[in-house]
């Protein structure tokens, strides 16, 4: 069966999500930071103790490298079309068969078996109770508290099937592990890693409502790239015919810049809501100044409306972008400096979140986590544990394609976008880097926005850069 394919087995699924509850944007994930400092005694012999502090990064890159129009100069041919519609078509199939938990709505059951469902929320409780968490006051939580929000959900274990729902997103909405809005955290020092946050959702994301809590302010969801709890206020209830339509739409609005504002009147004084680069919505017209499309909107009742609203010409285009690599460069820029965000907290976007929004513009579809992501397209080349950075980075310049590659390493994504006297870059959303402070303690160089680098920063601590940690590059062709 299509459908849970991440429920048949509990092992499976346990292991793939403690890799996202591991994964720290950065923390964890890019340069190795821990809960641990380091002292240096000699070049071999490492002592550990609590961290001390952040520092603020230094960003080296010379200000003419953080353009997209610096990159684009270098390429050939920087306007040919890298795939078609119908080669994209092509390649999203491919995609969702790689079963990275790509979900087509269209063809989501309408039952799904109770037991089944059950033990995926079995599996998220112990997570999330295997581990220590503290709250915003720096306070332990106990496994009780984790056990009474399980007692929340609302699921009659004496039906053999549960009835799915179906509804669209009507405002921003955070997917939650736990059917919460408490903040958890893994450690003092990564106040801003909200360990309950999933991923974020846009206006106008079709889902399939699994559940619901007792007190009904919570639905547990499945989006097409991510699944879990998010509030029902965002929500409003539809049929799956509604469902496939606004899927299928044959002309769409997509969003190109970083948040489009949305209004409700032409003259776009009635704000409503904004939406970030790559979401999509039904084109209904356009003029000069603004592009109308299709939103959904909620009735008193909860159930879906759709309204007519306008976004400002600017910000949208009408139907997805050409696949150029300086479509995609251009795309990728528009974002340096923005914020990050773990999960999409706070209408941001780590380092995943970010390339997905990027894509979306040309109408190709990622998965969710940058260890599914790197799994898409072609596989240029996975190094070896022995293999030195010059290597890395010889084969990087030699074989990656400016703008259609991903550089990773576990827990974190970049895009590969050129090389400068010899040395290879990427653009990403990053969080921190480790360093040094003056008694040769580690410490935190805090980022936390897009930037633009080469690929040694971190290397302050020995092994710790991200050429000596990547593992993989692929092409999105």
């Amino acid at each position: 069966m299509k459908y849970f394919v991440i429920i048949v087995s509990l092992f499976i699924y346990t292991n793939l999500f403690a890799q996202k509850i591991e994964n720290t944007g950065i923390c964890l994930d890019c340069v190795r930071i821990s809960s641990k400092t380091v002292f240096i005694k000699n070049p071999v012999e490492l002592n550990y103790g609590d961290p001390q502090e952040r520092i603020v990064f230094a960003d080296t890159t010379a200000k003419n490298m953080k353009t997209a129009g610096f990159w684009i100069s270098k390429l050939e041919n920087p306007d040919a079309v890298i795939m078609s519609k119908k080669e994209i078509k092509a390649f999203n199939e491919k995609t969702a068969g790689l079963k990275v938990n790509i979900t087509d709505l269209k063809t989501y059951p309408d039952k799904i078996n109770t037991l089944d469902f059950i033990k995926t929320l079995e599996a998220r409780l112990i997570l999330m109770t295997s581990k220590q968490y503290f709250s915003e006051k720096s306070e332990e939580i106990p496994s009780e508290y984790f056990q009474s929000l399980q007692n929340n959900i609302d699921i009659d274990k004496n039906m053999t099937d549960l009835q799915i729902k179906f509804a669209m997103t009507v405002k921003y909405g955070d997917i939650r592990i736990m059917p919460c809005a408490d903040k958890i955290y893994s450690g003092i020092t990564s106040f801003d890693l909200d360990r309950f946050q999933e991923e974020s959702l846009d206006l106008g994301v079709p889902l399939a409502v699994i559940c619901r809590t007792k007190d009904k302010k919570w639905s547990y969801v499945i989006a097409p790239l991510e699944e879990g709890w998010i509030k029902t206020e965002n929500i409003a209830l539809t049929d799956k015919k509604t469902i496939t339509k606004w899927i299928d739409a044959k002309k769409i609005a997509v969003i190109t810049s970083v948040k489009a504002d949305i209004f409700l009147d032409e003259q776009m004084k009635d704000y409503f809501e904004y939406a970030r680069m790559g979401s999509k919505f039904p084109l209904l017209s356009k003029n000069k100044t603004h592009i109308c499309v299709q939103i959904p909107s909620s009735d008193n009742n909860g159930n879906l409306i759709l309204k007519k609203a306008y976004i400002p010409k600017e910000d949208a285009n009408a139907g997805f972008l050409k696949y150029t690599q300086r479509n995609i460069l251009t795309q990728a820029f528009k974002h340096l400096n923005s914020p990050y965000g773990w999960g999409g907290t706070n209408g941001e976007q780590d380092c995943s979140s970010y390339l997905g929004q990027i894509f979306n513009c040309f109408g190709i579809i990622l998965p969710e986590t940058s260890f599914q992501k790197i799994k898409c397209g072609t596989l240029l080349k996975e190094f070896a544990s022995a293999d030195q950075p010059n290597q890395k980075e010889e084969f990087i310049i030699n074989n990656a394609t400016e703008g259609l590659s991903f550089i990773y390493l576990p827990g974190h994504i970049m895009l590969y976008i050129g090389n400068n006297e010899n040395k290879p870059y990427a653009v990403h959303a990053i969080w921190g880097v480790s360093a040094y402070n003056k008694e040769n303690r580690k410490t935190l160089k805090y980022i936390n926005r897009v930037i633009v680098s080469d690929l040694d920063i971190g290397n302050e601590v020995a092994g710790n850069s991200l050429i000596e940690r990547i593992t993989k590059v692929n092409l999105i062709k």
